[in-house]
């Protein structure tokens, strides 16, 4: 009886991460989405952003709601422990990224209805592909249990923040008439830099998965 319950405990377990790396997966093509859409001004799909968010809170939801009856029922430990509750973190950050789609979809709907200034629409192109593409490494270092790959997200996120610092100077030497635009712009190169920070931060728990600690 008692082997049974571990593996019903362990199928259980493996439904649960299977259920975060999906997750994590639909959360990084909504990053590229709402990258997409800012782009080019898609108002439309930034609608579909908005209205698609509830989904991660249900998810978010549910694997808290998994996790701590696994918790609470099944009293884990060592590693089974560790995963659980890397689990219920993970999935926190990946809501909160969803989040901040939902800010980067908003931000579209309510700029002036005007082609972006070239600079800005590379800056942010690049920032939000860089974002996106760190999140989808933290997915995969989490699936994987990798700590190299883990390890690789801070020298990358450094670069999100070089392209964040960059803006910032540019917008200093841009133009007057361009000024109430770049304001707007700033909070959405704020939310891509903020979503890379989630991304390691889910590579953090990967480390602590492994080994204990971040």
């Amino acid at each position: 009886m008692r082997t049974e319950t571990r593996k019903d405990f362990h199928q259980k377990l493996d439904d649960l991460f299977e259920e975060v790396v999906r997750m994590g997966e639909m959360v990084t093509l909504t990053v590229n989405e709402a990258r997409r859409c800012f782009v080019d001004l898609d108002r439309k799909s930034a609608k579909a952003i908005v209205q698609g968010d509830e989904v991660f809170d249900r998810t978010r939801d549910l694997v808290e709601e998994r996790g701590l009856e696994l918790l609470a029922t099944q009293a884990p430990v060592a590693v089974d422990l560790r995963l659980v509750v890397a689990l219920m973190r993970v999935a926190q950050h990946l809501e909160r990224v969803a989040d901040l789609c939902v800010d980067v979809a908003k931000a579209t709907l309510n700029l002036p209805d005007r082609e972006l200034p070239g600079w800005m629409k590379e800056t942010i192109e690049e920032m939000g592909r860089r974002a996106a593409d760190i999140l989808r490494r933290s997915i995969f270092a989490f699936r994987k249990r990798s700590l190299e790959e883990a390890f690789r997200l801070d020298v990358l996120d450094d670069a999100v923040d070089r392209l964040n610092r960059g803006f910032f100077k540019e917008i200093d030497r841009g133009r007057e008439e361009e000024l109430d635009v770049a304001i707007r712009v700033i909070m959405v190169a704020r939310f891509f830099e903020r979503i890379a920070d989630h991304a390691v931060d889910i590579g953090e728990e990967t480390a602590f998965l492994l080994r204990g600690r971040k």
